[in-house]
């Protein structure tokens, strides 16, 4: 039984035959299986979106449009496929190929500078200013480091040296930015948290305020000594001790409650009204010997900038302490 219907499935196949081979002749010669060019293979790391920078034609008087960055999450799963630079705490470039860092000073200001201009481009000129403000005609020094940095940054991914222009853009003949196809900056993530947090309330509030703090690992480009990096590195450190601050507000726990300004004091030591409000909790706590210490970490803080702590501060632990 099962012979006779191979045998009768063989002879059906065999009618069409000819109309297949007819058919693949076909696709041979008109379709793409005819064609002796071949593609390059793109790497399979590569999103397709971020391969090629296409840039209209413009005119001489035309500013190129950036994109505006959106607001991202910090990731919480594999589902985020690009790199991160780390430029808080301990500076690396993190990607599905490996982690590195330990580079020279040079390489984490020029990623700096880049993630400052995350809504803008960031030009050649204006690079080498800030990056060698004391240096004359820097502009073949920028280009072997840019070179550098995109080759690292290819080398993350897992990518080929030559696809540096993909990671770092040039755009429109204008400045440069790093594609944030295929990485985002930590940086970017805390202040994309700390927006979502100014304009949501209740525990959405709090959620995205503690993912922000989390996220604040350590200083903002730590080594890169230059007045625009201090600048930024204060300004982000100070928007971590507010968000702190409100943390504080926000928690019913007294124990939770000064762990945040615990915190926060550690972030900005001369900060006298948190350190006021270390005290108080420390008082309904019953912590007699932490308002002492708590004090006292304040007047040395103050100290070392020949500052002693404001009336306000003093009236405060007087009270306190005779109290108890």
């Amino acid at each position: 039984m099962r012979r006779q219907f191979v045998g009768e499935t063989a002879r059906a196949l065999a009618g069409r035959s000819s109309a297949i081979r007819s058919l693949v002749g076909l696709l041979v010669t008109f379709g793409s299986y005819g064609s002796r060019r071949r593609r390059a293979q793109r790497p399979t790391d590569v999103r397709p979106e971020a391969e090629t920078v296409s840039v209209p034609a413009r005119t001489a008087h035309e500013i190129p449009a950036v994109p505006a960055p959106q607001p991202e999450p910090a990731p919480t799963s594999a589902a985020d496929r690009r790199g991160l630079i780390r430029l808080l705490g301990q500076c690396s470039i993190e990607g599905r190929n490996r982690t590195a860092g330990g580079w020279g000073t040079d390489t984490w200001a020029l990623l700096g500078l880049l993630a400052e201009h995350r809504s803008s481009l960031l030009t050649k000129g204006a690079a080498c200013d800030k990056l060698w403000p004391e240096t004359e005609m820097p502009h073949d020094r920028f280009a072997g480091l840019l070179k550098a940095t995109r080759a690292k940054m290819c080398e993350a991914l897992g990518m080929p040296g030559n696809y540096g222009r993909i990671v770092i853009q040039f755009m429109g003949s204008t400045g440069y930015r790093i594609n944030p196809d295929l990485y985002t900056c930590d940086v970017w993530q805390i202040r994309d948290l700390l927006t979502a947090a100014a304009r949501a309330k209740g525990p959405e509030k709090a959620a995205a305020l503690i993912a922000a703090t989390d996220l604040y690992t350590g200083s903002y480009l730590p080594g890169v000594d230059l007045g625009w990096a201090r600048g930024a590195a204060d300004s982000l450190n100070r928007a971590v001790v507010q968000a702190l601050a409100q943390l504080a507000d926000l928690e019913e726990q007294p124990e939770a409650e000064v762990a945040y300004l615990e915190r926060a004091t550690e972030l900005d030591g001369v900060a006298e009204h948190l350190y006021r409000r270390r005290m108080e909790v420390y008082a309904r706590l019953s912590r007699l010997q932490a308002i002492h210490y708590c004090y006292d970490e304040v007047l040395e803080r103050l100290r070392t900038r020949a500052r002693r702590p404001s009336p306000q501060t003093e009236q405060l632990y007087r009270r306190l302490t005779d109290l108890s």
